[in-house]
Formats: C-alpha cells, structure tokens, sequence
C-alpha cells in the first residue's frame, strides 16, 4: 500500500511540476490549488498508514528515501517559479569564485560589472543590497558553484541530495530515541518539502541537515561536535539557534562543550569575510526592517488587537521574548527529548513572529516526527497551510484571507492544543552514551 501511496505522490509532483511551469499560475490558480490538495491527500494517507503501526520490511525507510528523491528530481528539472532566491545563490558562488567578498559590494555596483549575465543577473532580487546569507550557506554556494559554474538546475540538484543526507539523519535521529525509521516519512513526503526543495531550492535544507546532524551528535554524546553542527546550522538560518536550549539540557560540562564548539564554529566560518567589519551581515538589518519585523507590521498576532504604533510593537516583541523564554526555560529542564523540545520552540518562534514566506516552515517540519499529538496538530497545521502564504504574495490584490487561515488557524489549533502545556509532555528522559 505504501509502494502505491509513493507512486501517487511522485504523479502528482510531475503533474505539479507542469502547472508550476505555466505561465503565472496564481493568476488562474485552480490547477494549482488542486494539485497541491492533491498532493496533501495523498500525504496524509500515507502519514496514516505508518504512524497507526509498524509497517514489515527493512525496505520501508529505502522506499520512504527514495520517493522522496525522486519527487524533488521531478521539480527540480524546471525552472523556480515561487521564488527566485536560487538565483542569488548562484550569484554569490560566482562573487566568491571570482575572488570578491559576498558581503562587500551589492550586484547593481559597478565593480561587479564583469561578473553580469542575463540569465543569472537579471533574475536577482534586491540588486541594491549585499547578500543576507551567513557563512555556512556562502560555502554551499561557494561549493555548488565550483562543481557546476553559472547552473540553477544543478544548484537544485545538490540541495536536493543535501535534503536525502537530511531525510537519511533524520531516520537515523527516529532510531536512536526508539522510534521506527519510516516515520520520517512524515518530513520527506510532505508537499511543503518537496516543493521548497524540488522546485525553488531553498538553502533552509542545509540547515535542516545540520540541525538533525546537532540533535544526533549531541545524543550521542559528543556535545563538542554537536555544538559546531549547531552553529553551522545557524549560519545557514539564523533561528536554528532554537535548538540551543535543548541541547544545553545535559549537564553542564556537555553544555561548556557544545558552547565552545559554536564559538569556535563562528569564529572559524566569519574569518574569511571578517574584513568587512560589521557589514558581515548583509542585508540583514535592511530584509527585517523592510519585512516590518522592526515596525510590527509583520507579527499577525499583533494585528488582530487592531493597536497600531510603535510602543505596541515593542510590547508585543517583549511579550514574545518572556513567552519563547519561558518556554526554553520549559525545555531546558526537561530534557530527554531534545527534537520535540526543538520542535516547540520553533513553532512558537514562527508563530509570534509570523514570517512572510513558507519555507521557514522546513525547520520545525523535520521534527515533527518526534512530536507528541498536540504539538504534531499545530506543527501539521501550519505545515498544511504554509502554502497559502503564496497566494496572498502573488495572487492579484493580495488577498489577506490566506493569513487568516494560515496564522489564525495554527493560532486556534494551538489555543486547541494547550500549546502552553506542551513542554510538560516533552516525553521520557532517555538513556545516552558518552
């Protein structure tokens, strides 16, 4: 039935490959909507089959792995049509190629001139502005770009082979906390994933992979390295770092281990790009203010109280800050179940800071396979409805309605969930070695 389930999906992922090849496809969206509920259904069939009991075969994970694979492949053979971030990667692996410093010089300056193309150029969003990406993802970049100068495809294509070592970590992770390998399933075949991987190429999976890498190590009982996978996780995405307080939890010795790993982690990926001083940032600084995290204008939550002006924004950022405090602290104390209390934190952190775009969704997506029934309700509702935030970017008048039913819906089915109670439920302590 699984094998079946699996041949399904990669139908559907060519059929939504061609309607993503269509000429603005939000313009006449009902195609797209129906191969994206398509592709949901078939998903949640699937999760239903392994998650109601253990499926025979050693072959379960290996057919999980490889549809997974094959229904990125199947999108990543035409061009991105929901984002066009793949091409600024590009553009930062030729900067770097050609011996210039990413953070020093935005597209559009003149000493970058010779570096110019139609196809890679042109498509290149925020020509004003340096790069936004941290170190660890200008070594993908970097990388990438070596293997096979001026490509998107095959930009695509290696991150699709980083998200199988991603979803291979991830089985790995599910076996040492007991858990059966195949339901990791519950990543590697939802249409987010799939689409965020396949179709645009987003950079998130590489930290997806370098987290679920920490989360293993630390486990394991090699804190040292898990703290430099951690970093390295976080300078591909910054908010990975919500996975710190749960690796902090065993004892304080591990915990000065993991925290010198980062530190040196940092230090090492800064230093090739540290002669910009503070610019190493990027656009950092410019992408939040522009996304209205620095004026309120993006948290949605806030919005619904109808309170406009700045001191109602900075008390929403407090409010936020005590409540993600709170719950790290939550986390923290009860260790045992380090990805399910990553998990939380990071669809709480989504939820009061409710970002733009879809893909931040991966990170928390990943863990879901360790969540409890609560937690596993808001993190699929978010998951399920990330897609929306498409529509009210690119459909005409964008609409606000998407909003409603992506953070309002998670909003209620956490208020549902107890969303509160979670950290109380985070699972046994467990036994590590090391």
């Amino acid at each position: 039935m699984l094998a079946a389930l699996g041949v399904a999906l990669l139908a559907v992922s060519v059929w939504l490959g061609l309607v993503l090849d269509r000429p603005a496809p939000f313009e006449q969206p009902a195609a797209l909507v129906a191969a994206i509920v398509a592709a949901l259904a078939v998903y949640a069939a699937a999760c239903v089959l392994v998650l109601r009991r253990p499926l025979p075969g050693r072959w379960v994970f290996a057919l999980v792995l490889v549809v997974a694979v094959a229904a990125r492949l199947t999108l990543a053979v035409h061009p991105p049509a929901l984002s066009d971030d793949i091409y600024r990667y590009v553009w930062d692996g030729r900067v770097q190629a050609a011996g210039i410093n990413p953070y020093r010089h935005p597209p559009e300056s003149p000493l970058l001139a010779h570096l110019r193309d139609a196809e890679i150029y042109e498509q290149v969003n925020r020509k004003f502005a340096p790069t936004i990406y941290p170190p660890a993802a200008q070594a993908v970049f970097r990388a990438s770009y070596e293997a096979h100068p001026d490509s998107v495809r095959w930009t695509k294509i290696v991150l699709v082979g980083v998200d199988a070592i991603a979803i291979v970590l991830l089985g790995l992770l599910l076996s040492r906390y007991g858990r059966r390998p195949e339901l990791a399933l519950l990543y590697a075949w939802h249409p987010l994933a799939i689409v965020e991987v396949g179709s645009s190429g987003h950079i998130d999976v590489a930290a997806v992979a370098l987290l679920l890498g920490s989360l293993l190590l630390n486990v394991r009982g090699r804190p040292l390295a898990a703290g430099i996978a951690l970093a390295a996780a976080a300078l591909v995405k910054f908010y990975a770092l919500a996975a710190l307080p749960a690796l902090l939890a065993r004892g304080r010795r591990r915990a000065a281990l993991l925290l010198t790993g980062m530190a040196a982690a940092a230090a090492i990926a800064y230093l090739p790009f540290i002669e910009v001083g503070t610019r190493v940032l990027g656009y950092l600084p410019g992408y939040l203010e522009e996304e209205g995290f620095d004026s309120g204008a993006r948290f949605y939550l806030l919005g619904l109280t109808g309170i406009d002006g700045g001191g109602a924004s900075v008390v929403y950022r407090l409010l936020a800050l005590a409540t993600l405090g709170g719950l790290a602290l939550l986390v923290w104390r009860r260790r045992g179940n380090e990805p399910e209390g990553t998990a939380l934190l990071l669809v709480a952190l989504l939820l009061l800071a409710t970002p733009a775009y879809p893909w931040y969704v991966l990170l928390p997506l990943a863990l879901l396979p360790f969540a409890g029934p609560r937690l596993l309700l808001v993190g699929s509702t978010l998951a399920a409805t990330a897609f929306l935030l498409y529509v009210q970017q690119k459909a005409p008048g964008n609409p606000t309605w998407p909003l409603h039913v992506v953070w309002g819906g998670t909003a209620l089915a956490a208020a549902l969930a107890g969303f509160t109670a979670l950290p109380r439920r985070l699972g046994p302590r467990v036994a590590y070695e090391g």
